[in-house]
């Protein structure tokens, strides 16, 4: 064990305890105890684990408090495995030096604008627990390569950027779960490039990652442009927000129209999700399942997705937060989708809409869709449109207007250049223009109870 203030530390808040930390560091036994005070540090605190081996730091439940006036991180973790998880990649000297490096109990402020709090690269089983940090750049930055990352009991707020930040990384077997990520203007959890797989985001906090000023924020997103994001969860959650321009409490990015492979194999469940101008936003992603979500308030969009493959949204609850007042279109759009499947969602429209849209769900160019048992209340002037939308079918499904329905036109409308269009034993409310529009040629409606 190596106490801080044996080697010098004052913890006063005024003196720079650089030196005496790494004085302990250096001739500790890999412990570094940190006792209640207000620690100073101008430059970044290095450990380099083939070196320094089994290393821990802990803040004394949480009384100690380091404060980071250089730029870089606090604390940073510097190992040497690049290789892969499996136990036969790993050189017995990371095992016998380098595993499991623990940040525990302590809490890190920034007071540089380039101040950043933990940095970590190529450790094994690096694990962050109840930790605070604030006013850093960024909370947490992963860099180069990683493996079994795991932050828990965490509480990471009000960073000048971003929360934690997959930064290119090469990262496998990350676990983020029961904590507070909140108030980072540049997103909460943000994954950009790299490969990163086996993700785990279970059970956190994770509110008003937006900024108003900003061209683009969201809570969490996995841009996939320049890297592959793949198999992972996102269960259990709060995200919510605040309506910020083009901010997105989730959004997932790949490459393009055409390359729906870059960001996927993800599930979306058991989330309360809302409060931002789009709530779901899905790009050129493929192989994503959202079941089970509390989805309110997407003040444009509930969902939007676009040049996506192989999805199903099924069992949530699309509605608004009786708390927020205003307007909430809370539409949702699918654009050059393919392979997806609505099953068991209900929308009930509430408040007034912000978007002129032409119906609560548009699909245009989509096609092999299929839209069972789900039911669309009060909608946007029409429950679906289509167009230019090929083998749809719609089954089993309500769709009607609530109280009054003035602006009610249809429960399904589809254009003349849709094709092999199916609408099938579904409960309807005849509008204005009837209950089911389908262009001669496009398809057909059978067996439908049609209400007045």
């Amino acid at each position: 064990m190596a106490n801080v203030k044996n080697f010098g530390a004052v913890g006063d808040g005024k003196t720079d305890d650089t030196a005496a930390f790494e004085h302990a560091l250096k001739m500790g036994d890999g412990l570094l105890e940190v006792p209640r005070g207000d620690y100073i540090l101008s430059r970044p605190l290095v450990v380099p684990l083939d070196r320094v081996g089994r290393f821990s730091i802990y803040g004394s439940g949480g009384q100690a408090r380091l404060t980071m006036k250089g730029a870089g991180p606090a604390l940073h973790l510097v190992g040497t495995h690049h290789r892969t998880s499996g136990p036969s990649e790993f050189r017995e000297a990371v095992w016998q030096l380098e595993r499991f490096p623990t940040i525990a109990h302590i809490e890190i402020v920034g007071d540089h604008a380039e101040a950043d709090g933990v940095r970590i690269e190529g450790t094994m089983q690096s694990t962050i627990t109840h930790v605070l940090i604030r006013r850093c750049r960024y909370g947490v930055h992963l860099v180069k390569r990683a493996r079994n990352v795991i932050l828990d009991g965490c509480h990471i707020y009000h960073c000048r950027r971003i929360g934690v930040y997959f930064d290119r990384v090469n990262l496998h077997q990350t676990n983020i779960y029961g904590c507070h990520i909140s108030y980072n203007p540049q997103g909460g959890i943000v994954i950009q490039g790299g490969e990163v797989r086996n993700l785990q985001i279970c059970g956190n906090d994770i509110e008003y990652n937006h900024d108003e000023k900003a061209d683009t924020s969201a809570d969490v997103l996995f841009d996939a442009r320049e890297g592959t994001i793949r198999e992972g969860t996102i269960v259990g959650n709060t995200i919510q927000a605040r309506e910020s321009p083009a901010g997105a409490n989730l959004r997932l990015v790949g490459v393009g129209q055409g390359q729906a492979n870059a960001v996927g194999v993800l599930t979306i469940s058991g989330n309360l999700l809302g409060s931002q101008e789009t709530v779901l936003h899905l790009v050129a992603s493929r192989g994503i399942t959202i079941t089970g979500n509390a989805i309110y308030s997407g003040y444009g969009y509930a969902l939007r997705a676009q040049d996506c493959v192989n999805i199903v949204f099924s069992g949530n609850s699309l509605d608004y937060n009786s708390d927020y007042k205003g307007n909430s279109t809370d539409a949702v759009l699918w654009e050059r989708c393919s392979q997806i499947s609505l099953q068991g969602n209900v929308q009930v429209h509430t408040l007034p809409g912000k978007l002129d849209v032409p119906a609560s769900w548009v699909f245009r160019h989509c096609r092999e869709v299929m839209v069972q048992g789900c039911q669309v209340i009060a909608p946007r002037r029409r429950g679906i449109y289509l167009e230019d939308c090929d083998r749809v079918l719609i089954s089993g499904c309500h769709i009607g207007p609530g109280q009054g329905g003035e602006n009610y036109m249809s429960a399904v409308w589809a254009d003349d250049k849709c094709r092999a269009v199916f609408v099938t034993h579904n409960m309807l409310t005849k509008g204005r223009e009837g209950e089911v529009v389908l262009p001669g040629g496009s398809g057909q409606a059978s067996g439908n109870f049609i209400l007045s």
